[in-house]
């Protein structure tokens, strides 16, 4: 069942005078309280083009990311649109359900068990490799909400694919982690999508990619991980770390792939008011889901055994 478009209205008034960490003087990313739920919100304005005051697609983007992700297995944080002082934005429930609960992000995790880790490097990471994540995780069971016994890193796995999926390019060092709770730990659900199905393009880009299907096949390829060691393609690096996961994972993610139609996500995209998501976005978020699942199925399939 499609859900629905339920933009927040939130502004200076929300925002948690008790978390100064996220706060920084930055009006683009602050934690928010909102009536009636304990759990904080982490509030992201859309960025707009001083060019021209094109909003970016970033609210649509992380709004549907979330819907994709659940239809193919991928736990994730729950994410609204919002508008912030006027704004367009997204609003991230907090994974952590109290103070009791630390979410230990993926750069701590690896400087913990590689003490060379350079944490400090914002782009492409030497040390940053599938292998080292696995290291990094080893024993860590994956999120309760994935219903599933698999270990975390089959579980990264999922995310990796559903990136390479959705053309989701910031999977760094600080976009995953581990929650620990007391003696506790699991992995945590994918969050922070907003940089995924092209919402960084404009609307004439869009349509020349949609009507050119060579020009189209061109920039899917150019889809590459920005910060996993050799800047690998989004897909070769989900087919390699299914390669590297147990065989139930890799049958349940796989099938989990298989069943998913791109075409039933335009129920989801009518959610979407047209004044935030024009018709060729849409046409062109069902294309790109189309040709990145038939990539990623084909891949696998030619994949060494």
């Amino acid at each position: 069942m499609p859900h629905r478009w339920d933009p927040l209205q939130l502004g200076e008034s929300d925002l948690d005078e008790h978390d100064p960490e996220e706060q920084m003087g930055s009006k683009e990313k602050n934690w928010v309280r909102i009536e009636s739920d304990d759990r904080r919100w982490l509030v992201k304005v859309a960025r707009v083009d001083d060019r021209d005051g094109t909003v970016s697609g970033e609210d649509w983007a992380e709004w549907l990311v979330q819907h994709i992700a659940g239809s193919i297995g991928v736990p994730t944080a729950l994410v609204r649109p919002a508008f912030f002082e006027g704004h367009r934005a997204t609003a991230s429930r907090s994974m952590l359900r109290d103070e009791l609960d630390r979410l230990i992000h993926g750069n701590e995790l690896l400087s913990a068990r590689f003490p060379d880790y350079d944490q400090s490097i914002r782009g492409e990471n030497p040390g940053y490799k599938l292998s080292a994540v696995r290291d990094a995780i080893d024993g860590i069971p994956g999120p309760p909400d994935l219903h599933l016994p698999l270990t975390a890193f089959d579980t990264i796995a999922g995310y990796l694919m559903c990136d390479a999926l959705v053309a989701g390019r910031d999977r760094h060092h600080e976009n995953w982690g581990v929650i620990r709770r007391g003696d506790e730990r699991w992995l945590a659900p994918s969050f922070d999508h907003g940089n995924a199905l092209g919402f960084q393009e404009r609307d004439t880009r869009r349509l020349n990619l949609l009507t050119d299907r060579e020009f189209f096949e061109r920039w899917v390829r150019r889809g590459t991980s920005q910060h996993f060691v050799g800047r690998p393609t989004l897909v070769d690096l989900a087919i390699a770390a299914l390669g590297m996961s147990s065989p139930a994972a890799r049958g349940f993610w796989m099938d989990r792939l298989s069943d998913f139609q791109p075409e039933n996500v335009s129920d989801q995209l009518d959610n979407v008011p047209h004044d935030v998501m024009s018709e060729v976005s849409r046409r062109f978020v069902v294309s790109l889901l189309d040709t990145n699942r038939r990539r990623l199925l084909d891949g696998y399939q030619a994949a060494p055994a």
